[in-house]
């Protein structure tokens, strides 16, 4: 059964003020109840991303681009998912510093991830102007 939306927002707001009215006695508690929040809420949207990948490998399929494509894509995605969720869970504990490294690493992750492709494209843009010139 997927989870909709509003009921992840539901989810997310009952944590929200359970944590707030534990911060008073428990800070500690709260900052758990926070964490399990958003990875309850993270597994939560990875049910959806088994229909996103379904019509991604239908749109693929109707093009003649390669398939390893969309493994680069989801890779990326969940590179981007993870850098970004990492880094609110470093802020929430109050360690901004952490944070940022944690997103610089999925951004240079997510870099040299996308090199191949770009060494690609690069080849296909030299092969075309050899071939005009």
């Amino acid at each position: 059964m997927m989870v909709s939306w509003e009921q992840i927002a539901v989810f997310c707001l009952i944590s929200a003020i359970l944590a707030l009215v534990l911060r008073q006695y428990r800070p500690e508690f709260s900052m758990l109840i926070s964490m399990a929040c958003g990875i309850a809420a993270l597994l939560f949207l990875l049910e959806g991303i088994g229909e996103i990948r379904q019509e991604l490998e239908r749109m693929l399929a109707a093009t003649m681009l390669p398939s390893e494509l969309l493994t680069v894509v989801f890779k990326g995605l969940g590179i981007c998912v993870l850098g970004e969720f990492a880094g609110q869970l470093c802020r929430d504990a109050g360690e901004s510093a952490i944070a940022l490294k944690v997103e610089l690493a999925g951004r240079t992750a997510l870099l040299l991830l996308a090199l191949p492709l770009f060494y690609q494209l690069l080849q296909t843009v030299s092969q075309l102007l050899s071939a005009v010139g």
